[in-house]
């Protein structure tokens, strides 16, 4: 029996041909698009189709609306990227350190901004390569509301960030990244099997609530080659 061929939704069309004349220059930046009404006639779509259309367009970052007025081509920024970082490395393993509670130090008292006295559950945890060797090394801190004693038993060895998760709805967090180079001290090279003052790439991240309030806050140690990063800027086609 022939395979049939499922039909593309109308609004998908819209936006799919609309979305390749703006990569080939036939709508310029700041231009603006035709009017709904010129859309429902060239493509024989309601306007609640035309809308899911260009809508799927804005979503994208290609146009935005003014209102009463109509659609226009943004103008691409080149200068902004999209990194991708992942803790995960092909062929790699990690294996969890240590997790305890314990009171935070000056750093992490400022990125929580949280009390000296406040107790965190401090989570380390080691990537190592096929060879054996010690790659990378993460310390992340969620703050505690409990007492000290037994951290480790009640939260069962849990990966931060999910242990936050039954909280929260999936929505109501983000993160931020801030990406350094750092010079391994004498305590970084004994956990990472390094000489002191070895360069470093440092990716911290920070949790947030959408009400603003921290939720977790991490640090990667990455050694060299493995510490890169990759962004892109504008759209692909």
């Amino acid at each position: 029996m022939p395979k049939t061929t499922k039909k593309r939704p109308l609004y998908s069309t819209i936006y799919k041909q609309l979305r390749s004349k703006i990569f080939n220059g036939s709508f310029l930046p700041g231009e603006m698009l035709p009017s709904e009404s010129h859309l429902c006639t060239e493509f024989h779509a309601s306007r609640e189709t035309v809308r899911k259309g260009l809508k799927e367009l804005e979503s994208e970052g290609l146009i935005y609306s003014r209102p009463k007025i109509g659609y226009f081509v943004c103008t691409p920024r080149h200068s902004d990227f999209t990194v991708n970082f992942t803790e995960y490395f092909e062929g790699c393993t990690t294996q969890y350190k240590d997790i305890h509670g314990t009171l935070p130090d000056e750093r992490v008292q400022k990125a929580l901004d949280i009390s000296p006295s406040q107790v965190v559950i401090e989570f380390e945890q080691l990537t190592i390569n096929p060879d054996g060797a010690i790659i990378a090394y993460s310390k992340k801190y969620l703050p505690y509301e409990r007492a000290h004693p037994s951290v480790e038993n009640e939260l069962n060895y849990a990966v931060f960030p999910d242990i936050t998760l039954p909280k929260m709805d999936t929505y109501s967090m983000y993160t931020s990244i801030r990406i350094s180079a750092v010079a391994a001290d004498e305590k970084l090279a004994d956990t990472m099997q390094c000489d002191i003052g070895e360069p470093l790439l440092l990716i911290e991240r920070f949790f947030i609530q959408q009400d603003d309030c921290l939720a977790g806050y991490a640090l990667f140690y990455v050694k060299q080659p493995y510490g890169q990063l990759n962004g892109m800027s504008g759209h692909r086609l």
